[in-house]
């Protein structure tokens, strides 16, 4: 549905049937009296998935005065999958796939001025198969939040400041299980600001 504003708000469902969708696998062989970690990619037997989409979107213009600038932004999706891999009996979500994924931004223009603040999640998938499901390699729950600030001075001028991972998110990978740690990295947060020419 479609507000008289700029917004909108939506729902959807979705399913889809996968054969024969490339992965990533990883494997441990002997040579030389060493032991290797292999990489390659191999085509899956055989996959589906389902999930729900939710969006909002809206410019608060009935607020009064001032307040009339905001805005907000959200959307979310679920979804679950499995998928079967050869030579494992078991089977898995399908790997590069999140269960949980969402959005939420509040923005404000006004006068020339543009601010925006954004949390971003995806929450863990399988990023590597293994031989067996305590070899998958996962990438962890993701939590960032960034802050988008510009102002106009003139026509084709205008200043910026990006504050970029403010909650210092981790990235974060694990084997089989999430005590398991195999990669961490933190980068703390970070900024850009400069000034922007339109011709």
């Amino acid at each position: 549905r479609y507000f008289q504003s700029v917004g909108i708000v939506s729902g959807g469902l979705f399913y889809k049937k996968l054969r024969d969708y490339i992965y990533p696998f990883v494997v441990r062989e002997q040579a030389f009296g060493d032991t290797y970690q292999i990489t390659e990619p191999r085509n899956g037997e055989s996959a589906s998935l389902w999930g729900v989409e939710l969006v909002f979107q809206n410019q608060l213009t009935c607020l009064p005065g001032v307040l009339d600038g905001l805005g907000v932004y959200a959307n979310y999706t679920y979804t679950s999958s499995s998928a079967t891999f050869p030579g494992r009996t078991t089977e898995s979500t399908l790997p590069g796939q999140s269960g949980h994924v969402g959005n939420l931004a509040v923005s404000y223009e006004k006068a020339g001025f543009s601010f925006r603040t954004a949390w971003n999640f995806h929450g863990k998938y399988i990023d590597v198969v293994g031989e067996e499901a305590a070899d998958d390699v996962y990438y962890d729950d993701h939590v960032q939040v960034d802050i988008n600030a510009s102002q106009r001075l003139t026509k084709n001028i205008r200043v910026y400041a990006d504050f970029l991972n403010l909650t210092n998110a981790p990235l974060r990978y694990y084997q089989g299980t999430w005590d398991r740690p195999i990669q961490e990295e933190y980068y703390r947060w970070w900024m850009m600001f400069g000034v922007k020419v339109n011709f």
